[in-house]
């Protein structure tokens, strides 16, 4: 789940570019100060001057950027996007490349590692943090280090805090968490990543891992949790991060996946690792959802041998007090397939089922409270479920198969956004989840051909935009962005297409 930055927190960021996205793209010649990446951004930036909208309801393409297949893996390595401060943000596991928005000549990129020995399996979603003030990226890495000598290959974790303004990284940590064997892309042992959760005020990070049985900690699942302030870093067995705060995470904790019901919320000092609360769930399943500013949310069933099925529960966790509050989801276990959720970064949870097919589900949790505060399936009529795709301040950002829709994040209500000018809408003009069937409202067909009007941010290629604005994938004051995928003709040169939403409201 994507968790950045609180609504207090100033953050931005709106577009995105990529390293080697074309000749004029420039970079300095020698490495930033720490020697692991290239930067042409100042040391000292000064503040954008970007007009922006918090949150931002109405936008218009305003760029294009190609996103360049790397040919030279052998496992597709899907990118990243993320917007931190007033730098936009793509990765994939060979590093992070970022772009100034204030300044699109300012580029930088920072490498996953430095060593020829240590290949990358993994990365975490790209988040915004703060550390010192600073806006700050936040990425997980999973990786195997092949040893030396004697040495046995082992399975890493990796936490990298970059200064988003300098281009420079602020902190890394580095925790080995498993023994692994054999060679080649995913041999056992390699660390999988789970559930990501930070506290966006002080950059600490709680990360899920799994290592098929071969975990140092002898356990099925750990946690990792680090600290950018002090470089050092815990691993807590048998736990899997639901929220952090103030050095404080929820977990769930248990079996996971018998049939036993002996699941738990636990709540875990991230420094020392010990566990202060303990409570019961009776739940043979347990996993995290997300995690909020005052609660996390776990997702639970077990057998009911009289109803011959799965039963499932939602749980919040006071982070606080540990105080558990459950409620009942609105589909069956069977048919929700569990679910996925989103922070809108100040006081919403918002979730969907995560099955493929069958009936669908979408609701919302406050997180003032805890508890949930609406939701609908399309079993009850009269609304389809969107695909939700971006959250932030109070907005849900979502896309049906007729257009993108707005909704209130804190009672799922429809919202109304207006159409701009010399572009495409991202929002249809009278803002409703269309019923089955419906079709989009005027303003989300772009005029003149398709084609947006000229100009844009910085480099890139209105020529290569099809015509059809989606919702945002991440979302900023300074706009959003979401990707597209390359026309036939350059569909194996490109992975992507990024496409910069401008707010125009």
């Amino acid at each position: 789940m994507l968790r950045p930055l609180v609504a207090t927190t100033a953050v931005t960021a709106a577009l995105i570019l990529v390293a080697g996205c074309g000749g004029n793209d420039k970079k300095a010649d020698s490495p930033s100060g720490d020697g692991n990446g290239q930067s042409s951004a100042s040391p000292s930036p000064t503040a954008p001057s970007l007009k922006t909208f918090d949150p931002p309801k109405t936008f218009m393409v305003d760029n294009a950027f190609p996103v360049p297949a790397d040919k030279t893996l052998d496992t597709y390595d899907t990118a990243r996007k993320g917007m931190v401060g007033h730098v936009a943000l793509i990765g994939h596991r060979a590093g992070i490349t970022g772009h100034d928005v204030a300044d699109p000549s300012k580029t930088w990129m920072i490498k996953s590692t430095e060593t020829a020995t240590t290949s990358v399996e993994d990365m975490s979603q790209i988040v915004a943090v703060k550390v010192d003030g600073k806006d700050v990226a936040l990425v997980a890495y999973s990786q195997v280090d092949k040893g030396n000598g004697t040495k046995k290959p082992q399975g890493v974790v990796v936490f990298q805090w970059i200064d988003v303004s300098a281009g420079q990284k602020l902190a890394e940590v580095a925790t080995p968490v498993s023994t692994v064997e054999g060679t080649g892309t995913y041999a056992a042992g390699s660390p999988g990543l789970g559930s990501f959760q930070y506290d966006p005020e002080t950059g600490q990070v709680a990360i899920g891992v799994s290592a098929r049985g071969l975990l140092l900690a002898k356990t099925q699942n750990a946690t990792v949790y680090a600290d950018p302030k002090t470089k050092k870093s815990t691993v807590v067995p048998g736990v899997i991060p639901g929220a952090l705060r103030n050095g404080v995470f929820a977990g769930s904790a248990g079996t996971n996946g018998g049939t036993t019901p002996d699941s738990s919320i636990v709540i875990v000092d991230g420094a020392s690792g010990k566990t202060t609360k303990k409570t019961l769930v009776g739940q043979s399943s347990l996993g995290p959802l997300s995690g909020g500013i005052k609660h996390g949310y776990f997702y639970g069933s077990v057998y009911s041998t009289a109803k011959g099925t799965d039963v499932s529960t939602l749980y919040s966790v006071d982070l606080a007090t540990g105080a558990v509050v459950k409620t009942v989801p609105g589909l069956s276990a069977r048919d929700s397939g569990g679910y996925g959720c989103t922070w809108d970064q100040a006081s919403a949870i918002v979730c969907t089922a995560s099955a493929a097919s069958g009936p669908k589900e979408i609701f919302g949790f406050d997180d003032d409270t805890g508890k949930k505060a609406w939701g609908y399936t399309t079993l009850s009529g009269g609304r389809i479920v969107p695909n939700v795709t971006a959250a932030f301040h109070g907005i849900l950002y979502a896309q049906t198969e007729a257009q993108p829709v707005l909704m209130d994040a804190k009672t799922g209500a429809d919202l109304p956004s207006g159409t701009p000018s010399g572009g495409p809408s991202s929002t249809p003009s009278d803002g409703s989840t269309p019923t089955d069937g419906a079709t989009p409202s005027s303003g989300d067909t772009p005029s003149d051909s398709g084609s947006p009007s000229e100009g844009g941010n910085g480099k890139g290629d209105l020529g290569l935009f099809n015509g059809k604005s989606e919702s945002p994938e991440a979302v900023s004051p300074y706009g959003g962005i979401y990707g597209q995928l390359p026309s036939n003709s350059s569909y194996g040169e490109y992975e992507l297409i990024a496409i910069y939403l401008k707010p125009t409201a």
